[in-house]
């Protein structure tokens, strides 16, 4: 017996037609570097001859460093050129951890259910990112999060 289907066969009604498995695209909600703020100080220490590395880290962040934030996922991708990349899908969150920065700016901490953490410095319009990300998540990470999940205020 021949194996697969034939040319001109009909298919059978049991199989799934590809509109039952369509998706909704996905929502941006932010795309772009790290907060301008963050080279604020380190730009005005080249005064020092100190300042000169923190203000080089500072731009390098800025010309490498790109976030992804959308509805169903958070991107990083970093290193010259974007070579780096690291993502997460929001049900792999079991905790977010924030510290408010000043210009309305702020750092965020997702502790993941493998163990593993992810990072995001200087996420810029952080309320508002806060905001839709907690929309994002499971509902005990969000209320885990509102009960003391924002470092700085504490």
């Amino acid at each position: 017996a021949k194996r697969g289907k034939r040319k001109g066969t009909e298919t059978s009604a049991s199989t799934p037609t590809k509109t039952a498995a369509k998706l909704t695209p996905e929502e941006t909600f932010y795309e772009g570097p790290p907060a301008i703020t963050e080279t604020i100080a380190p730009t005005v220490s080249i005064l020092t001859v100190i300042g000169i590395i923190p203000a080089a880290a500072a731009w390098a962040r800025q010309a490498w460093v790109r976030y992804l934030i959308t509805d169903r996922r958070i991107r990083v991708t970093s290193g010259v050129g974007g070579k780096d990349m690291a993502e997460i899908v929001y049900p792999d969150v079991t905790e977010i951890r924030t510290v408010k920065r000043l210009f309305g700016d702020g750092d965020m901490v997702f502790f993941l259910r493998d163990g593993a953490k992810f990072e995001m410095r200087n996420v810029p319009k952080f309320e508002e990112t806060m905001d839709f990300i907690l929309k994002q998540v499971d509902a005990e990470v969000a209320d885990l999060y509102r009960k003391g999940g924002n470092v700085g205020a504490n």
